[in-house]
């Protein structure tokens, strides 16, 4: 599941970039980088998934597993993408 919706936050967050150019330019947004942060948290959030709950790492406060496994999706494909281009050389 975590792989999932990593590859659909990068879907989402390349397609966003490449149609509408006025994204870059929200303050708050600013980089791919945050914007694949926010679209991970939404993702999880959409699809009611906790996966720091698979871990033992879930809490009793909804937003805390809302925004941990948003965070836990993006980190995992950031490190994956550095191990994958890490061995591609």
């Amino acid at each position: 599941m975590l792989v999932l919706i990593g590859l659909i936050g990068s879907i989402v967050v390349e397609t966003l970039v490449a149609h509408v150019p006025a994204i870059g330019k929200i303050p708050v947004i600013g980089t791919e980088r945050n914007l694949f942060i926010l679209t991970s948290v939404l993702l999880v959030w959409l699809g009611d998934v906790n996966i720091l709950g698979t871990f033992g790492l879930g809490s009793t406060q909804e937003w805390v597993n809302i925004v941990g496994s948003g965070l836990a999706v993006a980190g995992f494909v950031t490190v994956t993408n550095a191990a994958i281009n890490y061995l591609n050389k």
